[in-house]
């Protein structure tokens, strides 16, 4: 194994990634390493990367945290994890294990969270450490490229529906049909929900019906009024970071449904009570999955039953990756190669 490694180093707000060489890192107790296949390209990097997020330690940073790899180097007092054995790395680097929230299967709610390519360097690289009790393992039947979204995208969108606690025939709503509204398409569907897609693109739209929606609305064009003649949403998703999306949620649910939070709107949202309190709304907000649902996750995607729309690009292409994100311009999932 090589002493030096590739990786794609943030040195500055909205500035390019340098492709640098590096130490390869050595695992410590409870820790491996991890030669890298891929790593999705995840909005998240692009917040920290356009500064809209807060770096919470000092620049230069590894960004990255949708990798996926084989363990190459095993630390002291590693048990579950062999050399060889093949792995997934997702946003969340480790928790305290201790507090309610950890104890309680609520996890990814822990006070003191820390994140992969935030408090640890990320997978924008050839190697990496990971937390061997925060390991993923990928089913052999996935391909690299099409399992790597799932560690952030793919479960966040598979938490957010199980918290909206689907029921078969509910309408759900999806705003958004970018790469988290994809899965929570099919992800909804498998749980036998009606679904509507909202989104200002006709492409959008047109590859939401192809992964199973019942209904298509231009944002732009009554969305509301449409699914409010279906009787209204029973359960919605924000799943485009913007304030209108919010608006929409609000006026076309159904009393009692549910409006679920994942995206980050720049804008600050805004309701009247009598429309929450009248309504008997329930406004939840949603991040990264848990271990567990992560694991539930990999077993639908081994089943052919949730699928991802991937493009493979370079790791020396990694700054035109970031750029077309940040334009709006990708549809799917970009995945990051870091194999020479």
């Amino acid at each position: 194994m090589s002493e030096t490694m590739r990786a794609a180093v943030m040195t500055a707000v909205k500035q390019p990634l340098e492709i640098r060489r590096m130490p390869v890192p050595a695992p410590g107790a409870g820790e491996v390493l991890v030669k890298l296949d891929v790593c999705g390209l995840c909005h998240s990097d692009l917040h920290f990367w356009l500064g809209e997020h807060p770096m919470p330690r000092e620049l230069p940073v590894v960004l990255g945290h949708e990798g996926i790899g084989h363990v190459v180097s095993l630390g002291s007092g590693v048990t579950r994890l062999q050399t060889g054995d093949r792995v997934g790395i997702g946003y969340v680097y480790g928790t305290c294990g201790d507090c309610r929230q950890c104890l309680t299967g609520r996890e990814t709610h822990c006070s003191s969270i820390q994140s992969t390519g935030v408090h640890a360097e990320g997978c924008f690289a050839e190697y990496t450490i990971l937390r061997a009790d925060w390991a993923t393992r990928i089913p052999q039947s996935l391909d690299e490229s099409a399992a790597a979204p799932l560690l952030c995208a793919g479960v966040a969108a598979y938490s957010a529906i199980r918290k909206a606690r689907i029921e078969p025939g509910d309408l759900v709503a999806v705003f958004g049909a970018g790469g988290l509204g994809t899965y929570a398409i099919q992800i909804a569907k498998a749980h036998g929900a009606r679904v509507a897609v909202v989104d200002v693109g006709d492409e959008k739209l047109a590859h939401g019906r192809q992964l199973g929606a019942d209904y298509t609305f231009r944002a732009d064009q009554d969305a509301v009024a449409e699914l409010q003649r279906l009787g209204g949403t029973n359960a919605s998703f924000n799943f485009a970071p913007v304030a209108t999306s919010w608006r929409q949620m609000v006026e076309a649910s159904a009393p009692l449904g549910r409006l679920v939070l994942i995206s980050l709107p720049a804008e600050p949202l805004s309701f009247e009570a009598p429309e929450i309190i009248e309504n008997g709304l329930e406004v939840l907000g949603s991040a990264d999955g848990t271990r567990q649902e992560l694991r539930q996750l990999m077993q639908l995607a081994s089943d052919d039953r949730i699928r991802s729309v991937v493009e493979s690009v370079p790791l020396t292409e990694i700054n035109g990756a970031m750029e077309r994100l940040a334009a709006g311009s990708v549809q799917g999932r970009l995945v990051i190669d870091m194999r020479p």
